[in-house]
């Protein structure tokens, strides 16, 4: 429960979608309000980091920038895949960059120290003389790890749990409709550098209010009818059911369109009449820009069917289209002209409406507020 309901210009923050005007704008803008945010949503959360296809042999590795944290994933000789702060334990230095394989152990670039795929330090140049040195002091320090269908989180609270985010609920909701996910492999991926705070960027997937204004073409693809959906207490779930005759993917109009969004900055689409996944995160970048990291998942056969034609309405369609709302909101929320909006919300709390963009900013605003009175 939030002690203090926020209010900007206009009124408060309620309880009741219907009742309630949007965050103030200086949600948006403050670098006081970003830090926060850095500190009790993002290094307390369950953060998507890949794939296990990404890492298919002993030695294979992944390297990640979440929360402000340097992060190293390798799979270890025993199969494990395990997650690490990717800095070496004498002096600091950044162990590994990028992705790769590595034969047999991790060597820091810097001096030299030697470690194994599970943490361990193996081997510390010229310290025989040195009083009271033991390799056992000077583990990688690890993090928590969590595979949901295939997919690699991790969190850097060390008292975090699956449960705490939904992991097993929100991957039952996947395997339920992708049981293959678990062996897709990562066919496309983009970065998109955005001019725009992180929470944009996720309150704009959070609501298809705006789908039949800004995004003529996927307008197209959906019936308005037979939506259903699954909200747990991290996540969310709808799914509704193609229109026929859409030519890109030639729907005969019975077929799932899926979304799904994971707190907190996790959004998927499948579209329907193709078995792919497009899983994109936003990691932000200061109070007013964020990198928005999209890959598209596909099933292991060579010959996937429709992929093309999600990479184009994806990339070079959708979501230019919705970097271009993105950023124009943003610019909208730092003039002296706005401060507040109101939800628009219909009677079936519907995913047409503005009801989980309401939901989300109740989970930005409790996750602030946690700890505020201790």
């Amino acid at each position: 429960m939030v002690a203090d309901l926020v209010s900007g210009e206009r009124g408060a923050f309620a309880e009741v979608a219907q009742e309630s005007f949007t965050l103030p704008s200086r949600y948006y803008l403050e670098p006081e309000i970003h830090a926060q945010e850095i500190h009790k949503i993002f290094q307390r959360s369950w953060l998507y980091a890949g794939h296990v296809t990404d890492l298919p042999d002993e030695g294979s590795y992944l390297t990640e920038d979440l929360a402000g944290q340097p992060i190293l994933i390798v799979r270890a000789k025993d199969g494990q895949i395990r997650a690490f702060f990717n800095v070496c334990q004498h002096r600091g230095h950044i162990l590994l960059s990028g992705r790769g394989r590595l034969k047999g152990r991790i060597v820091c670039p810097y001096h030299a120290w030697c470690y194994g795929f599970d943490g361990t330090l193996l081997k510390a140049r010229l310290t025989d003389n040195v009083s009271d040195f033991d390799t056992g002091d000077f583990r990688l320090k690890p993090i928590q790890l969590a595979v949901v269908a295939g997919l690699i989180f991790i969190n850097l609270d060390p008292e975090a749990t699956p449960k705490d985010g939904d992991l097993r609920e929100f991957e039952a909701s996947i395997l339920d409709h992708l049981p293959e996910m678990p062996h897709y492999a990562a066919r496309h991926r983009f970065e998109f550098d955005i001019a725009a705070n992180w929470k944009v960027v996720v309150d704009n997937f959070s609501e298809g209010y705006h789908i039949p204004v800004a995004h003529p073409k996927l307008a197209t693809l959906y019936n308005k009818q037979g939506v259903s959906s699954r909200l747990g207490k991290r996540y969310s779930f709808y799914q509704k059911t193609a229109r026929s005759g859409f030519s890109d993917f030639e729907t005969k109009g019975d077929e799932p369109y899926l979304t799904w969004t994971l707190w907190p900055n996790l959004c998927l689409l499948s579209l329907p009449g193709s078995p792919q996944l497009v899983v994109l995160r936003m990691s932000p970048n200061g109070p007013e820009r964020c990198l928005e990291r999209a890959d598209i998942y596909s099933p292991p056969e060579l010959e996937s069917p429709n992929l093309e034609a999600v990479e184009s309405l994806f990339a070079d369609i959708f979501n230019r289209e919705d970097i271009s709302l993105v950023e124009s909101v943003q610019r909208g929320l730092a003039s002296l002209g706005y401060d507040q909006g109101r939800y628009v919300v219909d009677s079936e709390d519907s995913w047409f409406s503005e009801s989980a963009l309401h939901r989300f900013h109740r989970q930005v605003l409790d996750a602030l507020a946690d700890g505020n009175q201790d």
